[in-house]
């Protein structure tokens, strides 16, 4: 995820991936009840061979394999290698047998099994450089009368669980400008733009769903401290701290506790967020 709007698919393949890697649990707690909702709304069956793009840590990809089981099956692709290895662990500790991944840029990428029954990804399709050829090549994955099922984050003011702490490093320190159309988690933040992207790659019967729901910065149980913790290590607008003067990040890191103190629950830091649950036919 990106400060700039600016994250793209190398970034992914290195630092990024790096990153998500070490904050893998948490990042997973965050984002579990999207997934789920993600999941949900797809109502995959048994029998079913799915592809899941920019699939992370895999843990949307176990999901599916368990609810296509025992006849269907699951690829994910990622273009982090890191987490392909640790997703590629992690169904074999599950003993998931109908579930493989492909380390891969799902912009270009035709993985194997392709073409799918259904596509999946939750949060994995918000950084092509080429959104228009990607969609096309997603398009491509997917059988004559198969199911896209996506989740993207909505715009960044209502997903303060990342812009609130964002503004509060900008107000300390210069951030770049936000283009909005750039690879990043909101490239995809608007509906209208998303839903051409897609029929113009070949999709039809677009639909799109908003999702409410809260996201639990630093993970299940997270106090306001572990959030701000969190949000400037995980968040990559935290690279302008490295370097910065003891006192200044002491006094943004105090600010941004402040902040994530007004959404301590007793189960945990949760911040409203928003997404969009888009559905498309091939």
């Amino acid at each position: 995820m990106s400060d700039s709007h600016g994250t793209s698919g190398e970034d992914w393949a290195d630092a990024r991936g790096a990153l998500w890697l070490a904050e893998l649990d948490s990042y997973e707690q965050m984002l579990e009840l999207l997934g789920i909702a993600l999941l949900d709304r797809a109502a995959l069956e048994n029998g079913q061979h799915v592809a899941d793009i920019g699939c992370g840590g895999g843990r949307t990809s176990r999901l599916a394999a368990h609810l296509v089981a025992p006849e269907g099956s699951v690829q994910g692709v990622d273009i982090a290698p890191m987490l392909m290895a640790e997703a590629t662990r992690r169904a074999e500790a599950e003993g998931l047998r109908n579930l493989r991944f492909s380390t891969g840029d799902a912009a270009s990428f035709v993985p194997e099994g392709a073409p799918f029954d259904r596509l999946l990804s939750r949060l994995g399709i918000m950084f092509f450089a080429d959104p228009a050829a990607a969609f096309a090549n997603l398009r491509r994955l997917l059988k004559d009368g198969g199911q896209a099922d996506f989740a993207v984050w909505a715009a960044p003011q209502d997903n303060v669980w990342m812009s609130g702490a964002r503004a509060i490093v900008a107000e300390h320190i210069e951030l770049p400008v936000a283009d909005p159309l750039a690879p990043g988690p909101f490239a995809l933040a608007d509906p209208d733009r998303f839903a051409s992207l897609l029929r113009d790659a070949g999709f039809s019967q677009v639909d799109m769903q908003a999702w409410y729901g809260p996201i639990r910065v630093g993970g299940t149980g997270s106090d306001a401290a572990k959030a701000a913790e969190f949000s400037l290590r995980a968040f990559s607008f935290a690279t302008v701290l490295v370097g910065a003067e003891a006192g200044l990040e002491e006094a943004i890191r105090e600010k941004v506790i402040a902040f994530f103190r007004q959404f301590e629950t007793p189960d945990g830091v949760q911040v409203p967020g928003k997404a969009w649950l888009v559905r498309a036919m091939a």
